[in-house]
């Protein structure tokens, strides 16, 4: 039973509960993408207006997003344990699960993404801050990208699973998959001993050291002006473009693929494999980031990513060659940016430990990363509300090609930004 007691109190059994946790909250937020046009086609006919309610949709959930997660941040670092809070997260993605199978009014789908930026906020916060309080400086780069990857993953299957799954059992066949993920994160979540629990365990090193340390002295936490630093807030503006462009992707290439290639649901879901399979990358990259210098890796990616970006204007037409060259682009695209998301995540972590540093408070004391992370949320969250919002009027009003010459133009401006800056 000790050994038990000890690999609950484990970085890596944390670790383990973190990624489910992350990767279950973008799922469920995701494998509505595919989905929401045929909800609306319930109340709705017109195609514009379908994608004008698609783009509405996908932009309420970041703006709950954007306002619940500097509030999640702040309480993280001044509340005894970052795992409690996570129940509400849970019971948020419960809620927006609920919604989805029983409302089908343009309204109530409101309500339902609601309740999935709300569960975002508590999860993506807490879930990065955990285990960034975990790992040790060696391993944290190596953590934060299975974090990433689960993040990644979970927003990026859910379309592939979701139009399946719709495609065969109908909305209420769709979300059992979600409902057994959230069954498996609350057992796990019972199962992570909290910080009177592992006072009690015998000292351990290494990823098996307790989640929390003991406390120590230093300066009691950092504040928000604290914040206001030249490396943090390049990780973040990273972050913005990263999720704003893939947010994009999930705005357009259903309905894209749909009109212009006639895919059916799950077809248009597969498509986003092009985007995570290349995640699994960032893996072996983020053993060597602390060398590397992760900021010049990021700016780099970025600039990359223009081309597979802007030469998707050259796929709007239904020829298989087309078709081929689409799914070869939105890979190459996912590649760059997949992969510079991870290595963000990472940075972040490392920024706040400098911040922190350079303020002095004291390394062992969780100051200030719940509070780094909501930052990042937020970055999000900015990027999952412009996102859709420019993608989808771009396409309406630029078309197909005048909306990814936008999406890759932002990716090698702030790539070349981050790059003057941190040279």
């Amino acid at each position: 039973m000790g050994r038990f007691r000890e690999l609950r109190a484990s970085g890596g059994f944390v670790l383990v509960a973190m990624c489910l946790s992350t990767f279950t909250d973008n799922f469920v937020y995701s494998m509505v993408i595919p989905i929401l046009p045929y909800l609306l086609m319930n109340n709705i006919t017109s195609s514009n207006e379908i994608q004008r309610w698609t783009s509405i949709l996908l932009a309420a959930y970041g703006a709950a997003l954007l306002v619940a997660s500097p509030l999640v941040g702040l309480i993280s670092d001044r509340i005894q344990s970052r795992k409690s809070p996570l129940i509400f997260g849970y019971f948020a993605i419960a809620v927006s699960t609920s919604v989805f199978l029983f409302g089908h009014s343009p309204a109530l789908l409101i309500v339902a993404r609601v309740c999935q930026g709300l569960s975002g906020a508590v999860v993506g916060v807490l879930s990065f801050a955990i285990v960034a309080d975990t790992a040790s400086p060696e391993k944290r780069g190596e953590y934060m990208a299975f974090v990433s990857t689960s993040y990644t993953w979970g927003m990026i299957s859910g379309p592939v699973l979701g139009g399946l799954l719709f495609d065969h059992f109908g909305v209420h066949g769709a979300f059992a998959f979600p409902v057994f993920m959230l069954v498996c994160d609350v057992i796990l979540r019972i199962m992570i001993l909290e910080k009177d629990q592992e006072e009690s365990l015998p000292s351990l090193a290494g990823e098996e050291a307790p989640l929390l340390p003991p406390k120590g002295c230093g300066k009691a936490s950092l504040h928000l002006r604290d914040f206001v630093d030249m490396r943090f807030m390049t990780a973040v503006l990273s972050e913005i473009t990263i999720s704003s462009i893939l947010a994009a992707f999930e705005t357009t290439l259903p309905l894209f693929t749909m009109e212009t290639y006639k895919w059916s649901s799950t077809n248009a879901g597969l498509v986003f494999l092009g985007i995570s399979l290349p995640s699994f990358l960032s893996i072996p990259l983020s053993r060597y980031g602390r060398d590397w210098k992760r900021r010049r890796t990021i700016a780099i990616e970025l600039i990359l990513a223009f081309f597979p970006l802007v030469a998707l204007r050259i796929t709007d037409g239904p020829s298989p060659s087309h078709q081929i060259g689409f799914i070869a682009l939105v890979t190459g695209a996912g590649l760059f940016l997949t992969t510079s998301q991870a290595q963000v995540m990472a940075e972040v972590s490392d920024a706040v430990r400098e911040i922190e540093v350079t303020h002095g408070v004291d390394p062992n004391q969780r100051s200030g990363m719940g509070t780094g992370y909501a930052f990042c949320n937020m970055a999000i969250a900015i990027g999952q509300f412009v996102g859709p919002l420019i993608a989808g009027y771009a396409r309406l009003y630029l078309g197909w090609g005048g909306m990814t010459l936008v999406l890759g133009g932002t990716s090698a401006f702030i790539g070349l930004l981050s790059l003057i800056v941190n040279s």
